[in-house]
């Protein structure tokens, strides 16, 4: 392959596919026929970071590449890969930290972490019923095995023991959705356990690791160098996280350097290979084709192997027919050991689990023809058209890169098979990779090809997140705007539960009715949406009307909203019976934490010292 024209045209061809993407002069670029990416170009000015950090990330590893040491590039890479996704969520939000936090706990964009705090755990081994509960809550859980949730659970149960550690984690989340009041009955474990899913930026970029030491075990230590530069720059990568499609690639890259390390004659780690497939297929079914590219890799392996030895004798002394199945039995084995283990504990199999999941997959329509073109289409844009345009070519020239046959095999089939239902850039992210490799194979290990290529890479991915809003969590609202500040001249010094004070309060007679303005002091972040009560003493001292029971601002900004060292107004209005008599009036006011139960009060402690459940305020004429 003559890099020299090659390359010059595959950047130029790059540069009008981001010119036309960026100015959307086909559509078609976007998807069709029942799937289409919205098109919402962000402003220049919020993009201008991100080209900024990738310009830095791009000179950095520039430099890095003369260093004799891999250590400090494969770093570069892994910071690359935590900085560069952040930087695209800020092209569309203000605050990075609150849209890894709703995008992670949000049904609708991922839904383990939803489904870690609601499933009914002592039930949940019926996986394919609960499945179908979730059709209309969250589709990632409806069409996934029990993987993911497991691993929420878990951690829920982990943070349940450090309550200190769960509080303090929470506490720095909770402003962001202060009023849901479904996370709200969450406790304090379960919101801290969306950490996890926050930190996703750093899970996926630890895939740089085993990308190197694989890149370099099939080529040199070159190609590896290239190929973990090329890592962060993946548009799938940078503009989907938090999803767990992000982390993927790491899991699978672990596995297939343990399969590498297999057809040595080690069939421990073939095992091994298989036990972490059989692991993400138990998080998620979309996995199931990566046994395709390890099975194709294998097969041709041990066809190289033999090329190489015309006895017919291999490494272990076995013929390669005979090595291919022990492989797949050892393999086997690994795969089904996850599957086996829920199998004998719940009674089910996983056809019966991807029977309910492709039952709502598949009732997606999309049309057969022309969704062959669109889902490679899309998966080659999100991974990176010059990377797919390097691997393809490498593969049409003959050269004897197996892993990059053995992926276009692969993906051939799978197109075939039609299961497919858009969004490919983000579900099959964890083929990515595998292109990176052959594409470093491909490119001869020259800086100046490197430059280019990568240059034309970041343009499109820069112009991808540009125009493209490709991840949201509509089931979450931003926090509410604190109330008016409302005049109160009596003053109070009343404290609730150690967690707010009443500052100031006043009420006047308006119509028929008393209307109370209440100046509250919160006193640290609270977690618990408190309830109020007020009920109307009449000047003979016996109780008039019903109770009122509210939160602030009609439940819009409850306490779990008020921050501390900022006044919270509120004002109610308690309506006076039809005899109300002329005279001093009095209020009693308490609060409470559960509306279950409202005879639970928090402690009131008074300005003296003394404590009660309740508080008079008064007198008012």
């Amino acid at each position: 392959m003559n890099m020299r024209r090659t390359l010059p045209i595959i950047g130029g061809l790059s540069l009008l596919l981001a010119l036309a993407l960026l100015f959307d002069r086909i559509p078609f670029l976007r998807g069709g026929f029942g799937w289409q990416w919205s098109y919402e170009l962000a402003p220049l000015l919020r993009v201008l970071p991100l080209a900024l950090i990738s310009a830095i990330y791009l000179s950095g590893a520039w430099l890095l590449w003369g260093r004799e040491r891999n250590h400090w590039l494969i770093l570069w890479a892994l910071m690359g890969a935590v900085v560069i996704p952040l930087a695209v969520i800020a092209v569309r939000n203000d605050d990075v930290l609150y849209t890894l936090f709703v995008r992670t706990v949000s049904g609708i964009t991922t839904g383990p972490h939803l489904a870690a705090a609601t499933i009914d755990w002592s039930n949940w081994l019926d996986w394919p019923t609960v499945m179908q509960s979730f059709v209309g809550r969250s589709v990632h859980v409806a069409l996934a095995p029990p993987g993911l949730p497991l691993i929420y659970h878990a951690a829920n149960d982990v943070l349940g023991a450090l309550p200190g550690a769960a509080d303090s984690l929470q506490r720095t989340l909770l402003p962001y959705q202060c009023a849901n009041y479904s996370l709200l009955a969450y406790s304090s474990a379960e919101w801290a356990s969306a950490w996890l899913g926050i930190l996703m930026p750093v899970w996926g970029a630890l895939a740089v690791w085993p990308l190197f030491f694989i890149t370099r075990r099939l080529s040199d230590s070159q190609a590896a160098r290239i190929a973990v530069t090329w890592w962060p720059l993946g548009p799938a990568l940078v503009m989907f996280a938090p999803t767990w499609n992000t982390f993927y690639p790491f899991v699978a890259l672990v596995a297939f350097w343990c399969l590498l390390r297999g057809l040595e004659g080690r069939f421990f780690w073939i095992l091994v290979s298989g036990l972490l497939c059989g692991l993400l297929t138990f998080a998620n079914f979309s996995l199931v084709p990566l046994l395709g590219l390890f099975g194709f890799y294998a097969v041709f392996h041990l066809w190289q192997s033999r090329a190489h030895d015309p006895t017919g004798i291999s490494v272990g002394h076995l013929a390669p027919l005979q090595r291919l199945v022990l492989i797949g039995v050892w393999f086997g084995l690994g795969l089904i050991l996850p599957w086996l283990v829920y199998g004998l504990a719940s009674g089910f199999a996983p056809l019966d689990l991807l029977h309910v999941a492709m039952s709502e997959h598949l009732a997606l329509d999309r049309p057969y023809l022309p969704w062959l073109w669109l889902h490679f289409w899309e998966w080659a844009l999100f991974t990176g058209v010059p990377l797919i345009a390097l691997w393809l070519l490498n593969v049409v020239k003959g050269k004897r890169d197996i892993l990059g046959l053995s992926l276009l095999l692969t993906m051939i089939v799978l197109l075939l098979s039609g299961t497919a239902r858009g969004e490919t850039g983000r579900v099959w992210l964890f083929f990515s990779p595998f292109v990176l490799i052959a594409a470093a194979y491909a490119l001869q290990n020259r800086r100046s090809n490197w430059l280019i290529v990568s240059g034309a890479q970041v343009i499109l991915m820069i112009v991808l997140a540009s125009i493209l809003p490709v991840i949201d969590a509509p089931d979450m609202t931003p926090p509410p705007n604190p109330p008016t500040f409302v005049s109160a001249s009596r003053a109070s010094g009343v404290t609730f539960d150690q967690n707010f004070r009443l500052e100031n309060w006043d009420a006047d007679l308006d119509g028929d009715a008393i209307t109370i303005r209440l100046n509250w002091q919160p006193l640290r972040q609270m977690t618990t949406p408190y309830w109020f009560s007020a009920l109307l003493i009449s000047p003979d001292g016996a109780p008039a009307g019903e109770t009122l029971v509210w939160q602030p601002l009609e439940t819009r900004y409850p306490t779990t909203c008020w921050q501390t060292n900022a006044i919270v107004s509120d004002s109610i209005s308690l309506p006076l019976p039809a005899d109300a008599p002329a005279g001093e009036w009095w209020i009693s006011l308490s609060a409470f934490g559960d509306v279950d139960h409202p005879e639970q009060r928090v402690t009131i402690t008074l300005p003296d010292g003394s404590t009660d459940t309740q508080i008079g305020l008064g007198p008012v004429r």
